[in-house]
């Protein structure tokens, strides 16, 4: 099993705006550093720009066909999760269920594994698999805050630009996933290894493109 690499990342404390219902934007972003790993698939530019808390459910729906085209499957060991407390939208829990789903864009289907873990404040948590979970093709990784009582922990997001991939959407009743595209992307990160080898210099001109 992999262990986790050393989060580098730069953190100012930041002020915090009101942009919304259950979010809010950080005014100095920090940077966690984007992932090195040919191994890690990550949708968020690794700038972390805003916190939301909107929607008891939170999930970054992955295609793992963005990173390598017409693979033969992803086996998934570890998932990165990254959260935010501010002092002035206090956290009535820490505690999540971390969830990892089936399904295709329209929403989760079959739930392979949950796991309850504690959010830490701008500090990345992982959830292990042993042994790894086998993707054909898509996943969902799903933060669950049926424990608290207004969306919490809150999670952290990156800042939307032309064309990203909108891969992060929110629901309260698990059925109608809103995307949260416009926003940005949530720093949820799925590490494993394809079953398929690429050299390095093919995997970096690949994931260049996202």
């Amino acid at each position: 099993m992999r262990k986790p690499f050393a989060a580098l990342f730069l953190f100012l404390l930041p002020l915090v705006a009101v942009a919304g219902p259950g979010q809010a934007r950080l005014d100095v972003p920090g940077y966690t550093g984007a992932t090195t790993d040919t191994e890690v698939l990550q949708y968020d530019n690794g700038t972390f720009h805003w916190l939301t808390w909107g929607g008891m459910y939170r999930g970054t729906w992955f295609d793992t066909n963005d990173f390598v085209p017409d693979n033969n499957g992803f086996y998934l060991e570890m998932m990165e999760w990254w959260f935010f407390q501010h002092v002035s939208y206090p956290w009535d829990t820490n505690a999540f269920y971390a969830e990892i789903w089936t399904g295709d864009v329209n929403g989760p289907l079959i739930l392979l594994d949950q796991q309850l873990v504690t959010a830490i404040h701008a500090t990345p948590v992982y959830t292990y698999y042993d042994p790894p979970l086998w993707i054909e093709d898509y996943f969902w990784a799903v933060v669950n805050t049926e424990m608290s009582s207004g969306g919490w922990p809150s999670i952290l997001g990156d800042y939307s630009m032309p064309g990203d991939a909108g891969h992060s959407f929110f629901t309260d009743d698990f059925i109608v996933w809103e995307p949260w595209g416009e926003m940005g992307e949530y720093l949820i990160r799925a590490h494993g290894t394809f079953s398929m080898t690429l050299n390095s210099t093919t995997w970096g001109s690949v994931k260049a493109l996202f």
